[in-house]
């Protein structure tokens, strides 16, 4: 089996263990196989606690993720917050182009809008309604991000324990195809993987 040398970029525990929960399903709904190995010394490094140490730290680590960790797929996560919804894909352009090639050929940057509680509410609502075909993608993305907790969590400041938990069990009832079709910001990560796995 091959190996997958690997590590993340993120704001917080609940984008690592959501990362943790659906990378290996991803492997699986595609076919593929591999030994991944997670780079905790490059993740500790470059540890971020929110959006703003992401953004002010992603193309540095990016460099230093490829060319002294030899990091073959830096996962970089951040939410969208309230960035216009209808410039999505202008907005995650911009972060990929300030990558030089290698940097971006390795790099795959999930944006979730707004945040990543709002894929995990989507997943949610999915496995408590798996015969519903109400639309219900503009209603989750428009939920302020501490309503998204509470509805998640039942506190807008969950414990670390709490959030591993919760993500960990709504992480198992992913349709990953619905998903796709129900939210624009996880379809781009999604391809971006798929195209990652495809080279």
């Amino acid at each position: 089996m091959k190996s997958l040398n690997y590590s993340l970029l993120c704001e917080d525990i609940a984008q690592k263990t959501f990362i943790e929960g659906v990378l290996p399903l991803f492997f699986d709904n595609q076919g593929l196989s591999f030994d991944l190995r997670f780079n905790q010394d490059f993740f500790y490094r470059f540890k971020c606690r929110n959006s703003k140490d992401v953004l002010n730290r992603y193309v540095n680590a990016g460099i230093v993720a490829v060319h002294d960790f030899n990091i073959e797929l830096l996962l970089i996560g951040v939410d969208y917050d309230d960035r216009d919804r209808k410039k999505f894909n202008y907005e995650i352009e911009i972060l990929y182009n300030e990558f030089d090639p290698q940097v971006r050929a390795n790099s795959v940057i999930f944006f979730p809008v707004q945040a990543i509680e709002h894929w995990l509410l989507l997943i949610y609502f999915k496995s408590n309604n798996p015969k519903s075909t109400k639309n219900i993608s503009n209603d989750i993305e428009r939920l302020p991000r501490k309503s998204a907790k509470v509805q998640l969590f039942g506190a807008s400041r969950p414990s670390k324990i709490e959030q591993k938990q919760r993500i960990s069990e709504i992480i198992k009832q992913i349709d990953v195809n619905w998903l796709t079709g129900h939210s624009q910001s996880f379809r781009r990560f999604n391809n971006d993987l798929i195209k990652f796995f495809a080279k």
